[in-house]
C-alpha cells in the first residue's frame, strides 16, 4: 500500500518582456490537498494524460518599467559615502581647473612684463655705455688737453719775454702755433734760415748767437743725420766757398762743443778742413756747387761775416691733439 503524499501547489508570475504593452501576466494555479494515488475511475486507461493543474486565470496590471525604477530609486538612500566622496572630488577638480587657468593667465602676464622690462633694460644699458664711452673719450680729450697746457706753460716760463702776438693770434692759447711765421718746423723744432743777400744783415758768430737770442732762440745744433738732411736741403751756396752758415759750433782748447755746453759727437766735417788750424774757429755749413754731400761743415774764423742759422723747440704740441 502506498503511501500518501501532501502536494502543495505555488501560485506562479508570468512576466511580459514585451515593454512596449507595459503589461504584466499573472497565472494564478491553486492547489488542493489531496491524497496519493487519486482515485481513478474505472474507464481511465494507462497512458491517459492526467489534467493536474485547473483554473488557470491570468489578470492584467497597470504598470511600466520607469514605475518600477522610480519605485526602486526611491527606496535607495539619497546621500551615501560613495555619492558624497564622488560629489567632492568633482568639486576638487572644477576648482583646481579654474586655479590652474587663473595661475596659467597669471604667469603669462609675469612673463610678458619681465619681457618688455628686458627690452627696456637692454635699450637702457646700450644707452648707458654710449654715454659711458662719450664720457671717456671727453675725459681724453680733457687729460690730452691738461697736458697740452702744462706743456705749454713750461714753455713759456722759458722765455724771458714771450712774444704772444708771434706764437699765438688773437691772444687765444688754442690759436697757438708750433711756429712763427718764416720759421720751419722739424719734428720738435723749429728753425730760422737767415738768407739775407745784404752783406749788412750777415753777422759774426758772437753776433748770430746774439740776434738768435733775440728772437728767444739759439744757434743751430745737430744731434741727427735727419736733422743734418734737413738743415743741408733749406741752405744754399752763396758768394763763395768759404762762405756759409753760422752753427752753435765752436773749438775751444783743441776740443769742439755746442754753445749750450755739450760735446760734440756727431760730426759731418769736411776732409781738408778737419787739421786746418784757424785761430778763434767756429764751425759753418757751406754748401759746394758741385756737390750735394751731408759732409758739408768747415771752420773758419769767428770775426767772418756770414749768415746764420736760429732754432728753437716747437712751442705746442701737436701731437697731443
Amino acid at each position: 500500500m502506498m503511501a500518501e503524499e501532501e502536494v502543495n501547489y505555488v501560485t506562479v508570475k508570468f512576466n511580459s518582456h514585451n515593454l512596449a504593452n507595459d503589461t504584466v501576466i499573472y497565472e494564478d494555479v491553486r492547489s488542493e490537498l489531496e491524497t496519493w494515488p487519486p482515485q481513478r475511475s474505472t474507464q481511465e486507461k494507462c497512458g491517459d494524460v492526467e489534467e493536474i493543474y485547473d483554473d488557470v486565470r491570468s489578470k492584467e496590471l497597470p504598470c511600466s518599467v520607469p514605475h518600477i525604477f522610480q519605485e526602486n530609486a526611491s527606496k535607495l538612500p539619497l546621500h551615501t559615502p560613495v555619492t558624497l566622496a564622488a560629489a567632492a572630488l568633482g568639486l576638487l577638480c572644477v576648482i583646481l581647473m579654474f586655479v590652474i587657468i587663473a595661475l596659467t593667465v597669471h604667469l603669462n602676464s609675469v612673463v610678458t612684463e619681465q619681457r618688455r622690462q628686458t627690452v627696456n633694460l637692454t635699450a637702457q644699458n646700450g644707452h648707458i655705455q654710449s654715454e659711458l664711452e662719450r664720457l671717456r673719450e671727453r675725459a681724453r680729450e680733457l687729460s690730452r688737453e691738461r697736458d697740452l697746457l702744462n706743456w705749454t706753460m713750461g714753455k713759456i716760463l722759458q722765455f724771458d719775454n714771450f712774444p704772444v702776438i708771434d706764437h699765438c693770434p688773437q691772444k687765444v692759447l688754442s690759436l697757438c702755433q708750433p711756429c712763427t711765421d718764416n720759421w720751419l718746423q722739424f719734428g720738435s723744432k723749429c728753425y730760422l734760415f737767415q738768407h739775407s743777400i745784404y752783406y749788412s744783415h750777415w753777422r759774426t758768430w758772437q753776433g748770430s748767437v746774439d740776434d738768435c737770442r733775440q728772437r728767444n732762440a739759439h744757434l743751430l745744433l745737430i744731434e741727427s743725420q735727419e736733422e743734418q738732411e734737413f738743415v743741408t736741403n733749406h741752405t744754399e751756396y752763396y758768394s763763395d766757398d768759404k762762405h756759409g752758415y753760422w752753427m752753435g759750433l765752436t773749438e775751444l782748447s783743441n776740443k769742439w762743443k755746442w754753445n749750450d755746453g755739450r760735446n760734440l759727437t756727431l760730426a759731418f766735417w769736411r776732409n781738408e778742413n778737419n787739421y786746418r788750424y784757424i785761430k778763434n774757429s767756429c764751425a759753418l755749413i757751406s754748401k759746394s756747387q758741385t756737390s750735394k754731400s751731408l759732409d758739408n761743415w768747415s771752420k773758419t774764423n769767428c770775426d767772418m761775416k756770414n749768415r746764420y742759422i736760429c732754432q728753437t723747440p716747437v712751442f705746442t704740441k701737436r701731437d697731443l691733439h
